[in-house]
């Protein structure tokens, strides 16, 4: 019998939960995702959520950020997105793509 591995429980715990697994499935922050959250909690102080996740296989080239703040209330979702692109103006220079996904916490 095989050793078991994380890779191998991919095709399994997918198929059994639908869970949408990365290739990086128990290891911690990279440095890019942790500068990059650092900046998002420094410029959204009232920020409930935020996550970051390097997407493009952990070189910094690519970044998911999901981050929910009653800084948002009231805007748009293009303005939220403009917020924090602002936030992030000097490291987006040196990304290659950026999905951003903004929320206003429930009450």
């Amino acid at each position: 019998m095989a050793a078991w591995s994380p890779a191998a429980a991919v095709p399994l715990l997918r198929g059994i939960r639908g869970l949408p697994l990365h290739h990086r499935m128990f290891a911690t922050q990279t440095e890019g995702e942790l500068r990059v959250t650092q900046i998002l909690k420094e410029k959204f102080p009232r920020a409930t959520a935020i996550k970051v996740t390097d997407i493009s296989g952990g070189c910094g080239a690519m970044y998911e950020i999901k981050i929910e703040s009653e800084e948002f209330k009231e805007k748009r979702t293009v303005q939220q997105h403009q917020m924090v692109n602002q936030a992030l103006k000097e490291e987006i220079k040196e990304m290659h793509g950026l999905r951003i996904f903004t929320s206003v916490p429930k009450r």
